[in-house]
């Protein structure tokens, strides 16, 4: 069953990344690091359009004290890719919330359903559990 939740970012928080619950709440979020359990993904596109000599991945999907949606459990997003990934990978946040492949028993917050290269984005089905 899909799930539909609604956060409020404690930052600014770029597109398609893999996002966390702020510790001691129950509704901000923030954006993961590396080996942290995500509850979902960014939205894909930024909140304002981009202006001449503005590079929109330089925009946030979600600006700090703003309300936002975000991909939850069982639902199909794009993530930016942070290495390799190989279709019907395991997937888990990098340093910058960025998706690289689960290790052997790591903690995982999505599976691939698409490879990808670097800074690409790869189509995942949100999920948790520990890689096999």
């Amino acid at each position: 069953m899909s799930q539909s939740p609604s956060y409020v970012a404690s930052a600014d928080i770029l597109p398609a990344k893999f996002v966390k619950i702020v510790s001691g709440t129950d509704h901000q979020i923030e954006i993961c690091v590396a080996d942290d359990l995500a509850v979902g993904v960014t939205h894909e596109s930024t909140m304002d359009a981009a202006l001449p000599g503005v590079l929109a991945a330089n925009l946030p999907a979600v600006k700090s004290g703003t309300s936002c949606r975000i991909y939850g459990l069982a639902e199909s997003c794009e993530i930016e890719a942070g290495g390799t990934i190989t279709a019907g990978a395991y997937l888990k946040p990098d340093a910058d919330g960025k998706a690289v492949a689960a290790s052997s028993t790591d903690e995982y917050s999505a599976k691939a359903r698409a490879g990808a290269v670097v800074g690409e984005k790869v189509q995942v089905y949100i999920e948790r559990g520990v890689t096999p």
